[in-house]
């Protein structure tokens, strides 16, 4: 794999800060993933942020009779600006610039996507953490961090997970899961691999974004990722 520019966007579950809660945040678990990424950012590697909401809030489609995804849709979205904002504080607290922007006008909290704020934070040795989704319901976060990372030039989505890569079953149901160490957009598309939404890997695939998918509790797996190494899985057009 060559050498990347170093400028990556983490796609991060909600479930990262709510620590061994059952929902919810964990400010220790919180606390303890943003020290580390602290670190990678002041070695000088530009890092931005959407994370998801599922430690908050996760829909209800198909539990309760007649559930309105507009509106599900939509605290799902507030639940990204909470999450976002504690990742903010905790950035901040380690000397971190830390900038929050929003699918959703949020006046005194979040701008709205603005490039320029973008750079500029970047130039700062800072942050910037997406939240609010796109602004519209029925758009995943995993698109909304395809979009993002396209927007602000970044050579590389990584979806920081609990597994520590692309399996071709599900890897906690089934002992003889195979892991790919590579992979094409193609064939996920045709294996229908469910690591992330239709959507997101359809735009990646038509615009050329690099996705890896690993383990962000493994030790230095982010770290070795930010560095050009190849850790989980790597998928490319």
């Amino acid at each position: 794999m060559k050498t990347l520019k170093k400028r990556f966007l983490v796609k991060l579950s909600g479930e990262v800060i709510k620590g061994d809660k059952d929902s919810g945040i964990s400010w220790e678990a919180s606390d303890k993933i943003c020290s580390r990424l602290a670190q990678i950012v002041k070695s000088g590697v530009e890092l931005s942020f959407v994370i998801g909401g599922g430690n908050i809030f996760r829909g209800a489609s198909g539990s309760i009779k007649n559930y309105n995804r507009l509106f599900g849709d939509q605290i799902g979205m507030m639940s990204t600006v909470i999450n976002g904002l504690v990742f903010c504080e905790r950035m901040q607290s380690y000397d971190i610039p830390a900038l929050l922007q929003s699918g959703i006008k949020i006046d005194g909290i979040a701008e709205l996507f603005n490039k320029d704020n973008v750079e500029e934070t970047f130039k700062k040795n800072g942050v910037v953490v997406f939240c609010g989704g796109l602004g519209m319901p029925f758009f995943s976060t995993d698109t909304t961090s395809v979009v993002r990372a396209m927007q602000i030039g970044a050579s590389c989505l990584f979806k920081a997970t609990k597994v520590n890569g692309i399996y071709d079953k599900d890897p906690k149901k089934y002992p003889n899961a195979k892991k790919f160490d590579q992979i094409t957009f193609n064939e996920m598309l045709e294996k229908e691999l469910k690591v992330m939404d239709l959507t997101s890997i359809v735009l990646m695939k038509e615009n050329n974004l690099k996705l890896m998918v690993f383990d962000i509790f493994k030790e230095n797996s982010l770290e070795n990722a930010c560095k050009g190494k190849i850790v989980g899985t790597i998928v490319e057009k």
